[in-house]
């Protein structure tokens, strides 16, 4: 008795083990396909949905397949075969094995469990690598039909149970249909051993007693287990067992070789595919067809041909458009390199201009400011009209030049510090003869101390002025305020008029270059439509903001600037009511406009000081060892000698003059002041320079 008992023990363990190696060459064999998927061009060049078209294909093809997953390198589901493209809502089903899979980058076999369609399957996941990285787990989740058909081939007697269980313990598929999917509690302790093969007394889920074999299948954890009824144990049963068992074993082994030749046969055609799907990944060429007799590798084959051409015509397609962008490209270089000439021609042709407009513009400003010193009443009518169109000239060439500096982001500044008040003051004097002129009241409200801000006084005085200017312009006749206060951490001027005032779709533009509030054929107000540009890149660069508001069209505009107020109030040099005490100084002019020359020379000698004047660079040298000069006032465009050439020449160690030097230049770019700088200079003025700010200049270069 004993004897037959361990020969049924035996045969049962070697069916277990035959069908654990058909078990894992089928595991092994969907691996396989999935390998020879993910090497699909498309995957290569994470074209996900044309890959997905190739997945859908590949499921078509395995009857097994319910659906094909793939998943990024976080875990994160890119598609599922079983929802259209671009549907991600299904769920991850087993993610315990999609975690393995990513962190060993090996393919795992997941646990059978029921999905979201209701039918029970299993995953089989295989990491995608990239450099060594997993990129991403492409998955299928098969049915157990195929796994259920190896047990059932074995035509085993109908009291006999074949079953296989997962790595989790639960039913994968069973020769006897059971609603428990997991194994009877002998079974389940049987199966907790942790050798790879075993036999004992078990109980069915039916609840016959069986002599029980059970082997893991290699590689994946899985077992199959075998189970003959334990009842009847006689000599001719057991005769009958052993001979049936002998056979069953004898046509298994038959099974397995021919399994173990066509599962080679398989392997090297999968393997062919592979390598045909790497080289169309690679290289790119388009592949002819390779006859393996396998219909689902054909097939599969076919799929690739098919790719190989789409990627053939794809490329030729790509070659044609990089052609066009490099031909593209190769002409906006060259429109590139013609707007920026054209840009430096306009930069040289504005500096030009300015050069040009200014030089006959400074005698003229210069005479007229003579005149006003003589008192003549009798042309004081002309000069007035005289003034205010240099005036306008002037700022048009200035607004011209300095939109030129902020288009390229040049537009610089030199920061002091400054009372805010002083600098309102200037600015309500500069258009104190157009607000004369026009009938408009200029009114001014100034905090009671003093206002420090840092800021360049040149450029916030020329925003004031273009603010006072344009509310000129837009309320002849009426009232403009100009107001200086303080709020907080805050210095603030506000020009307020009560004029034309502006809708809101003008005060969405106000600032724009170029912009003009409508106005009348006639242009009465005339400009460039860049004042106001200007003041704003100005209050910008200063860490200031400007707002500009109107209760609308007849109710007048308001225009605020808030700067910053200085870490250190300080006073300005001088007290707005009492003027700075002044001191004559010796005073050297030199230019080679006679007009302009002389000029600013009466006017330097009816403020007081000592002047003397020459035409020429080496007239000048001359004058230096005779007249103790303070300053020296030189014109930069002159012959022979030009200001920059007589500048160096006063600063070098033969002559070591040690005085001031002030530059007179039609030419205003920040180029241009900075070479003035380099050359020895002490301050740039842009002609037409007022006599006054020329006289303010001298008085603080040399301030005692």
């Amino acid at each position: 008795m004993e004897q037959h008992r361990a020969e049924v023990e035996r045969s049962a363990l070697d069916l277990s083990r035959a069908l654990a190696t058909s078990v894992g060459t089928e595991l092994e064999a969907t691996i396989a396909s999935l390998r020879t998927l993910s090497q699909s061009p498309a995957l290569v060049d994470d074209n996900l949905p044309a890959f997905y078209q190739t997945a859908l294909t590949a499921r078509r093809s395995h009857p097994s397949w319910q659906s094909v997953i793939l998943a990024d390198a976080q875990g994160r589901l890119l598609f599922n075969t079983a929802r259209p493209y671009g549907d991600r809502s299904a769920r991850i089903v087993d993610s315990e094995s999609l975690r393995k899979a990513l962190e060993t980058g090996q393919p795992a076999v997941g646990s059978a469990l029921v999905g979201p369609l209701g039918i029970l399957a299993f995953p089989v996941r295989v990491p995608v690598h990239r450099d060594s990285e997993v990129s991403y787990v492409l998955s299928a989740a098969v049915v157990p039909e195929r796994i259920l058909e190896i047990l059932r081939q074995q035509k085993v007697p109908d009291d006999w149970v074949i079953a296989v269980f997962d790595a989790s313990g639960q039913r994968v598929a069973r020769t006897k249909e059971h609603n428990s999917n997991a194994p009877s509690p002998s079974l389940s302790k049987l199966l907790a051993s942790a050798k790879t093969e075993g036999v004992g007394i078990t109980t069915t889920l039916e609840g016959k007693e069986s002599v029980t074999a059970f082997t893991r299948v290699h590689g994946h954890s899985w077992s199959v287990a075998v189970g003959i009824p334990a009842s009847g144990f006689g000599e001719q049963f057991f005769r009958g067992a052993y001979l049936y068992l002998a056979g069953v074993l004898a046509s298994l082994a038959a099974w397995v070789v021919a399994a173990s030749w066509l599962s080679s046969r398989i392997a090297g055609a999968v393997d062919q595919l592979q390598k045909r799907a790497t080289k169309l990944g690679r290289e790119g060429e388009v592949l002819s067809p390779a006859n393996s007799q396998i219909h689902e590798i054909d097939k599969a084959d076919a799929a690739l041909i098919a790719l190989s051409r789409e990627r053939a015509q794809v490329e030729l397609e790509r070659e044609r458009l990089l052609a066009s962008l490099n031909s593209a490209l190769e002409a906006s270089r060259l429109a590139l390199s013609q707007a920026e000439e054209a840009g430096r021609a306009k930069d040289n042709f504005l500096a030009m201009l300015g050069h040009e407009m200014r030089n006959p513009l400074a005698p003229i400003v210069s005479a007229l400011e003579l005149l006003d010193l003589r008192g003549d009443e009798r042309s004081a009518k002309e000069r007035a009209i005289m003034r205010r169109q240099v005036d306008r000239l002037h700022r048009l060439v200035d607004d011209l030049l300095d939109v030129s500096r902020i288009v390229q982001g040049k537009l610089q500044i030199r920061k002091e510090k400054v009372d805010l008040r002083q600098i309102a003051v200037s600015a309500q004097e500069s258009v104190r003869h157009a607000a004369e002129a026009a009938g408009t009241r200029l009114e001014l409200d100034l905090a009671d101390l003093p206002l420090t801000v840092e800021g360049d006084p040149g450029r916030l005085e020329q925003a004031v002025t273009n603010l006072l200017s344009n509310a000129i312009g837009f309320a002849a006749g009426e009232t403009v305020r100009l107001r200086v206060t303080r709020e907080g951490m805050d210095a603030i001027l506000v020009v307020e008029d009560s004029g034309a005032g502006m809708d809101a779709a003008t005060l969405a533009q106000i600032f724009q270059p170029f912009f003009q509030a409508p106005q009348s054929l006639a242009r009465s107000r005339g400009g460039l439509g860049l004042g106001l540009t200007i003041v704003s890149t100005i209050v910008e660069l200063h860490n200031g903001r400007i707002e500009a508001s109107s209760r609308g069209i007849g109710l007048g505009s308001r225009f605020e600037i808030r700067l910053p107020v200085a870490s250190l109030e300080q006073g300005p040099a001088c007290d707005l009511a009492e003027a700075c005490m002044k001191v004559g100084r010796r005073v050297l002019v030199v230019d080679d406009n006679i007009d302009a020359a002389e000029l600013i020379a009466a006017g330097l000698i009816a403020a007081g000081h000592e002047v003397r004047m020459t035409h020429s660079g080496r007239d000048a040298l001359a004058l230096i060892s005779t007249f103790q000069l303070e300053v020296a006032i030189l014109d930069i465009g002159m012959p022979e000698l030009d200001g920059y050439q007589l500048a160096r020449m006063m600063r070098s160690d033969d002559i070591a003059w040690n005085g001031h030097l002030i530059a007179l230049s039609g030419y205003g770019q920040a180029q241009d002041k900075e070479r003035a700088r380099a050359a020895g200079f002490d301050h740039h003025f842009t002609k037409p320079v007022r006599l006054d700010e020329l006289d303010r200049v001298i008085s603080t270069l040399l301030r005692v």
